[in-house]
């Protein structure tokens, strides 16, 4: 809800909280004369984390958010958001899938490159005869 600040003609200055929809260029003082609107600058908070680490690259103390900032700008580093945990994982999911899609459009390809008689043969043994087919990945040092 916005707060309003008036001043009457006496000096008064007070402030007054209502909806936008309550809004009065005008309203009466505590001593019974019409205040007008003042315009003031809107109140800034600025809230600083404490800082206070060891720097990874030469060890020295980190106190002030100043500090972090050269040391992260020296490092090369970026600010840690959580969302970048989420990002990475949807660009995993997403080449995952863009892989799984490649994979398929390649074997279908080459099934549809083979002669009807290998093709036969393939369809034979795996539908005909039972066989199951499980696709594994194998990704080095797994």
């Amino acid at each position: 809800m916005p707060t309003y600040t008036y001043r009457c003609e006496q000096g008064h200055i007070f402030e007054h909280y209502s909806p936008l929809s309550g809004f009065q260029a005008r309203r009466l003082c505590a001593c019974h004369q019409l205040a007008s609107l003042q315009i003031t600058p809107p109140l800034s908070i600025t809230v600083v984390q404490d800082v206070c680490y060891d720097s990874p690259i030469d060890g020295r103390p980190i106190t002030s958010h100043a500090q972090r900032q050269e040391d992260m700008k020296q490092s090369g580093c970026i600010p840690y958001d959580p969302e970048m945990k989420t990002d990475s994982l949807r660009r995993i999911r997403e080449q995952d899938t863009a892989l799984d899609r490649s994979i398929d459009l390649h074997v279908e390809q080459v099934v549809g490159k083979m002669p009807t008689k290998q093709r036969a043969k393939l369809y034979s043994e795996v539908v005909e005869q039972g066989m199951d087919c499980e696709v594994q990945r194998l990704t080095p040092g797994a």
